[in-house]
């Protein structure tokens, strides 16, 4: 694997791709520095979210060089790899978007420890990664924030090990891609994690919320995704919900899509859920 057919691979915009390779071809000196202490934490707050947004890109892109070799030694295939570097792509895209600069926020430096753990895998439309069962209420939290069913800790211990699922920004939630989506991870999981026995796919998203989901049409995409859950926890926090609807800036209503439109006139319906879906086989 070299710089150029990452670059090809990751389909960079040809402006975005320019300045990446311009940044790591004038730093030379500096890139290893950058890169081998890039993620040097024992928390989130990582070396490289200090740097500006171009260096952190431009550091993300190559510290893949080095991942894709991890991925390929678990036996990865490359086109599970690329699909899922390509999330660096994704999120670069919606920076510039919302910013108008190239390079990736100090928030998406931390999302991609996953990658660098080598601990998260694009399976068709959807993100997956091998997770222990945690429980987003006041005892992890330090104060009053999801409220979980009385029998969801019988049925699934913390700690038990689960597949965790995550919807990018824009995915396509129609009912044959999700469920292709689903089945190619139990196949993954099962053949390349042998040793575990996962319990089912646990997804906390917006996208499950009740109060949201029970407005929507019966052929929501939406609404059709989150019933492949059962909701197992809930809370009124509406930041992840509003970030993806107006991430991107001010909206104005006659421009707003319907979920947009709804969060408009009816905020209060927006909110933050926990969702478990039993492995059948």
């Amino acid at each position: 694997m070299n710089l150029e057919k990452l670059l090809d691979e990751l389909r960079f915009p040809n402006a975005v791709r320019d300045a990446v390779r311009k940044w790591i071809g004038g730093n030379e000196k500096q890139i290893g520095d950058i890169l081998e202490n890039a993620y040097d934490s024992d928390g989130l707050d990582f070396p490289l979210c200090g740097y500006e947004s171009l260096t952190r890109l431009a550091a993300v892109t190559g510290l893949l060089l080095q991942k894709y070799g991890e991925y390929r030694s678990k036996g990865v295939s490359e086109r599970i790899i690329f699909d899922t570097f390509r999330d660096v792509s994704l999120r670069a895209d919606f920076f510039y978007r919302k910013t108008g600069r190239t390079g990736i926020s100090e928030e998406d430096v931390i999302w991609f420890r996953h990658i660098m753990n080598v601990n998260i895998f694009k399976l068709g439309v959807l993100q997956f990664q091998p997770f222990q069962m945690l429980y987003l209420d006041e005892e992890i939290m330090g104060e009053p924030y999801m409220i979980f069913s009385r029998i969801s800790r019988d049925i699934l211990p913390e700690g038990a090990p689960v597949i965790n699922c995550h919807i990018q920004r824009g995915t396509d939630l129609r009912a044959e891609a999700v469920g292709y989506s689903l089945k190619e991870a139990e196949n993954f999981f099962a053949g390349y994690f042998p040793e575990i026995r996962f319990r089912g796919f646990l997804c906390y998203s917006w996208l499950l919320y009740p109060p949201m989901v029970e407005r929507l049409p019966e052929d929501s995409n939406i609404r059709r995704f989150a019933g492949r859950f059962s909701v197992i926890g809930r809370c009124a926090d509406a930041e992840q919900a509003l970030e993806n609807l107006f991430g991107e800036g001010k909206i104005l209503y006659q421009d707003a899509t319907s979920l947009q439109k709804m969060a408009m006139e009816a905020p209060e319906l927006f909110g933050y859920a926990c969702g478990f879906r039993k492995i059948l086989c």
